[in-house]
């Protein structure tokens, strides 16, 4: 059978295959020995050779690197330079949109390029399907690739100005160009809002930007208080901010004082994320109510003691209610003793073998057992010793109607 190919379909080889290399150590030379003997068997043999497509480095492109390298090897990580890698689709993850479809990778110095760049994607991730060929004999052929496309972001139009609320002062804008700070500060107090207008645009193509992370913070350069807001986008993709001092003074603890303004810009797709010190803002709030301690200092402090007050048990009661209760619980027993006693009870056929005594010492051991559970025992327990005390009367029980049976 050694020239026969072996009934084993692409799915079942791709099962074995990650089976085999499941381990990264072995406990023994005959156990590596064995796997590297299966491995050289997968990569050189005439009807099955699974393939491995992997980056070389990581899957990210950008205009300053903007070729995607593949290495296509066997499992012994021996190229396939016969191989004819080519990309049947790309498509962007967030909008499916194909932006590229059956377009081969060049084989340079055993690695396989393609510059996808030269379709002027946009800054995402975008999900490959790509099919290695050129031999029968390979199998998982056909891998899934998530590639990132990274871009430098720039901000443009800052536009710094306070506005008047009751609009009996004309507002007065001033630019800001980055990373330059601005040159005086800004004032705002219960009459007036500070606002604050911004474009992040792709250095490369100068298209608009929407990174997932644009917020706004005001540092108090005093007391070390930090309060941040997020930054969002109108239709047109301008980003606008504005601060009501009245409305807002609680998130400040109505705190006044020079607060650095810091704008942040951060997303994965971002090879430069941005924190910019772009002004100093001097806020004033009406009812200034400075608190008590600083939130920064007083973090690690220890808390004050928390005295729990527990529900106090309700009362007793009282001793007649009690002994009436226990009384009522007594009298059927009572009652059958009287009666007992007034018609006469007949134990002449009363058996002292060891079992009738076993048995009935072993019912009255379990009436006794519930009392003890009642007042000492758990559940746990009560059952343990049931148990014990169960098998032995019903043992004793069956030996006793079976010697009455006779």
């Amino acid at each position: 059978h050694v020239d026969m190919e072996p009934p084993l379909k692409e799915d079942q080889v791709i099962q074995l295959v990650n089976s085999i290399f499941s381990k990264k150590s072995w406990d023994s030379l005959a156990e590596a020995f064995s796997v590297a003997s299966a491995a050289a068997a997968l990569s050189n043999n005439r009807f099955h050779v699974p393939v491995i497509v992997s980056a070389q480095g990581p899957a990210t492109v950008s205009h300053s690197q903007p070729t995607l390298q593949l290495l296509v090897t066997d499992v012994m990580s021996q190229p396939l330079a016969l191989a004819n890698v080519l990309v049947e689709s790309a498509y962007a993850v967030a909008s499916k949109s194909i932006i590229l479809s059956q377009s081969p990778f060049t084989l340079n110095d055993g690695v396989f390029e393609l510059n996808f760049m030269s379709t002027q994607p946009a800054s995402g991730y975008y999900q490959f399907t790509i099919a290695v060929t050129g031999d029968t004999r390979l199998v998982a052929n056909h891998v899934e690739l998530k590639v990132k496309v990274s871009t430098e972001v720039a901000v443009t139009n800052m536009d710094l100005s306070v506005v008047d609320k009751d609009q009996s002062i004309g507002t007065k804008t001033i630019r800001v160009d980055y990373p330059s700070k601005a040159k005086s500060s800004f004032t705002a107090d219960s009459h007036q809002n500070f606002a604050m207008s911004f474009q992040l645009v792709d250095v490369n193509t100068g298209v608009e930007l929407t990174p997932h992370q644009t917020f706004v913070r005001l540092h108090n350069q005093k007391t070390g208080q930090e309060v941040v807001f997020v930054a969002e986008p109108d239709s047109k993709n301008l980003y606008k901010f504005e601060l009501d001092t009245a409305e807002r003074k609680s998130e400040f603890d109505s705190m006044s004082g020079t607060y650095s303004l810091h704008l942040i810009v951060g997303d994965a797709t971002l090879e430069n994320p941005i924190l910019w010190n772009v002004a100093d803002v001097v806020l004033k709030f009406v009812d200034e109510e400075a608190p008590a301690t600083i939130q920064p200092k007083t973090l690690y402090v220890p808390k004050p003691e928390i005295q729990h007050l527990f529900r106090e048990p309700e009362k007793k009661p009282p001793t007649v209610v009690s002994n009436t209760f226990t009384a009522l619980i007594l009298s059927p027993f009572l009652l059958m003793l009287i009666l007992w006693f007034k018609l006469g009870a007949n134990i002449s056929n009363f058996s002292f073998s060891p079992s009738t005594v076993l048995f009935h010492v072993g019912h009255a051991a379990t009436l006794g057992l519930m009392y003890v559970y009642w007042t000492h025992l758990n559940m746990f327990q009560t059952l343990k010793y049931l148990a014990i005390i169960g098998g032995v009367t019903f043992l004793a029980g069956n030996r006793m109607l079976a010697q009455k049976a006779v």
